[in-house]
């Protein structure tokens, strides 16, 4: 398995990450990850991340690629039992978890510079916080305004009738 020589970013796909290992020659793999995408079996990854989602209700454990792409992901109710499940995957993992130690607000200041402008003009909504974002020249609105926005008119042409 290649070996990462970075830690991970504070966050992957918008989870705040808590622990990281990244795998080395020492850890052996089960041959089952029981992670299935687009019906294959995901097989060994060299790192891994446990991390916190944006709503705190349970874990995600992350099977990422050397560069930290995360290639599948499971959800957990808490560290310990991501851990257990990681250990019988790849015995031997147990000593390779590594704590990130970034508090939520320096993730969020992370998110803030990794999204940079790319929120709505209207109500300031991150890309994680919202289904869509339409953009035109400087201008972006999501899809909470536009439905917001939508009902306004509908309820003015009402009492216009």
């Amino acid at each position: 398995m290649a070996r990462s020589l970075l830690k991970p970013p504070p966050l992957l796909d918008s989870a705040h990450v808590l622990v990281y290992a990244v795998l080395d020659e020492s850890v052996s793999y089960s041959g089952h990850s029981s992670l299935f995408i687009n019906g294959k079996e995901l097989g060994p990854v060299p790192c891994l991340a446990i991390c916190q989602g944006p709503n705190d209700s349970g874990v995600l454990l992350f099977h990422c690629s050397g560069d930290w792409t995360v290639l599948g992901a499971a959800g957990y109710p808490s560290l310990t039992e991501a851990k257990n499940r990681a250990e019988r995957i790849y015995p031997g993992l147990s000593t390779h978890w590594i704590e990130l130690h970034v508090t939520k607000e320096e993730a969020a200041h992370y998110l803030d510079k990794a999204f940079g402008d790319q929120r709505c003009s209207f109500c300031g909504k991150k890309p994680e916080q919202i289904e869509r974002l339409i953009a035109k020249n400087d201008a972006r609105i999501c899809d909470s305004c536009i439905t917001e926005f939508h009902q306004m008119l509908h309820e003015n042409s009402q009492r216009e009738e």
